[in-house]
């Protein structure tokens, strides 16, 4: 219940950290994404629908997008038996939209083994890669698959079969 005078703090001139201007050329970046974003009709309606969701601003949600990374959170290979056919299954995730999600299947060795796009299933939530080539004499394969978002934004896991 009192009123408490003093004086201005002294202005800090301080250099900015490493940190602080990394974070402040991402926003910058993510700002400039926005700006883009709203001048793409397709992006900007995207953008829009989303934003009357949160009730939030199209602006805001395109920067949250640009900043926020998509994930893959799990990489099914209980059906992926290395034949032709076979079918794996991905769990990926972001705030907004995946736009995409990659595989690439490598050896012990790390050469690629084959790699392409995973098809999204609306039924089960989940992404679908299904297997080109037979890999049924190789051991210890490594499965990677990359998960993208709008800004182009990537989000990576792999599991070993």
């Amino acid at each position: 219940g009192q009123d408490i005078v003093a004086t201005k703090p002294d202005q800090v001139n301080q250099p900015n950290s490493p940190a602080q201007l990394a974070q402040r050329e991402n926003f910058r970046q993510a700002a400039a994404y926005a700006k883009g974003a709203m001048a793409d009709t397709q992006a900007h309606a995207a953008y829009l629908a989303r934003a009357k969701e949160l009730h939030s601003s199209p602006v805001a949600v395109a920067v949250k997008d640009w900043m926020t990374e998509p994930v893959v959170t799990a990489i099914d290979l209980s059906n992926y038996n290395k034949h032709v056919g076979d079918v794996i299954s991905i769990a990926a995730q972001d705030h907004f939209e995946v736009t995409g999600v990659t595989v690439v299947i490598e050896d012990s060795a790390h050469t690629p083994v084959e790699n392409g796009a995973a098809v999204f299933d609306a039924a089960s939530g989940s992404w679908k890669y299904t297997a080109t080539v037979d890999a049924s004499a190789k051991s210890g394969l490594t499965v990677t698959a990359t998960a993208s978002d709008r800004p182009g934004n990537n989000g990576v896991l792999g599991a070993t079969k």
